[in-house]
């Protein structure tokens, strides 16, 4: 049998969730939905509400037949506000923003970054971000951080990076840790643009989509390690983000590549040429479609999230994965896809790593990932613990 405790963190998790997912609610629907006593979902509303995760927002205009009318509910977007970080191996940005996604303040800047002085940089940022927050009145809930590279995101670890150069496993979540008490969470920069569209784009969550984020990179002199531009997709599945068994879903490598050649069968040399040379940036193009192409098709995702630097060079960018698609179907079966630029431009990576804490923040202990991921209500709850 279940803790008394636990299950109470458990269905207060529940109840915040789908009051975040269904603005405008009642409770008789919240209880509706969850199967739960109107007893049990009014004594934790009084809990929630104490804590001011909740407001209400007047009675149901719309409500039918005699009786009180219902109370609507929604989540207080006052409670505090989130810290997206995105760094890459020259440059860094991150945002502010609102739990509904919107950005109130920005910091970028130019800094060659690898496994030595990363925590330096992340510490500085949210030093720097503090000082704004502070600056209007606000409060930091936490922050969410997207790099590069194959991460371990349940344990905060960076287990290779290529473009930071870092070889061996860092656990940077431990290491920021010694720093700040705020909560981070640490993931692949395609998957949070994953995180983005699932916590600030709620029509996305019906659909199983990909993120494809495209970085132009700087090439250096007799390296492999940079390539004119630096692919990564974001796999989301039934409103969940693949992360793999290794933590590898989302690693790109064209089929007709090698070793000698990086992600793409065109010699990484001539990728440095990217993204002036617009004849070679349709080359690659019509490479990097046909291979997701197989992709789309083989787990029938519908939407396709163009994101980071491809935005700035669009080209055809949608009609040749249209045609990619639809090239590598057989089926004579009507199919609707949306293939779209992230509304959120150089910023999809910041900007959903904002997203990924949003969600962790309303999620349930039960149905996370992992067990023991700290998520939901009990988040929360260390949240308030460490604001004091």
């Amino acid at each position: 049998m279940a803790d008394s405790n636990r299950l109470h963190s458990i269905n207060t998790s529940r109840i915040l969730r789908t009051i975040w997912l269904n603005p405008e609610i009642s409770r008789i629907k919240v209880a509706e939905i969850l199967d739960l006593d109107r007893s049990t979902v009014t004594k934790i509303m009084q809990v929630i509400m104490d804590r001011g995760l909740v407001v209400t927002t007047g009675k149901n205009t719309e409500q039918s037949g005699v009786g009180r009318r219902q109370i609507n509910l929604r989540i207080n977007g006052d409670i505090g506000v989130v810290l997206g970080v995105e760094v890459q191996n020259s440059r860094y940005r991150a945002v502010i923003a609102r739990i509904d996604g919107t950005v109130l303040h920005s910091i970028e800047g130019l800094q060659e970054t690898n496994g030595d002085n990363l925590a330096d940089l992340v510490v500085s940022l949210v030093e720097r971000a503090k000082k704004s927050i502070a600056a209007d009145g606000a409060f930091l809930l936490g922050i969410g951080l997207g790099l590069p590279g194959i991460i371990d995101p349940y344990n905060g670890v960076i287990l290779r990076s290529n473009p930071l150069r870092i070889m061996e496993p860092l656990d940077i979540r431990t290491e920021l840790s010694r720093s700040f008490g705020e909560q981070v969470f640490v993931e692949n920069d395609a998957n949070c643009c994953c995180w983005g569209e699932l916590a600030f784009r709620p029509e996305n969550r019906s659909r199983n989509f990909i993120s494809v984020l495209g970085e132009f990179r700087e090439l250096k002199k007799d390296s492999q390690e940079y390539h004119g531009l630096a692919i990564g997709l974001g796999l989301a599945i039934r409103e969940r983000v693949l992360h793999g068994d290794h933590f590898t879903a989302g690693e790109y490598r064209s089929v007709g590549a090698s070793c000698a050649t990086g992600q793409f069968n065109i010699p990484w040399k001539d990728l440095g040429r990217l993204p002036e040379d617009r004849a070679l940036l349709g080359d690659v193009y019509r490479e990097l479609t046909g291979n997701l192409a197989f992709l789309v098709n083989c787990v029938d995702f519908t939407k396709i999230v163009l994101a980071g630097d491809l935005a700035a060079y669009p080209e055809n960018l949608k009609e040749l994965m249209s045609a990619a698609i639809a090239q590598n179907w057989t089926y004579d079966l009507e199919r609707q896809f949306i293939i779209e630029f992230s509304q959120h431009g150089d910023q999809a990576v910041c900007v959903g790593a904002a997203g990924l804490f949003v969600e962790k923040l309303f999620s349930v202990p039960d149905i996370a990932d992992r067990f023991q991921e700290l998520v939901g209500f009990d988040l929360y709850e260390q949240i308030l613990n460490h604001r004091g």
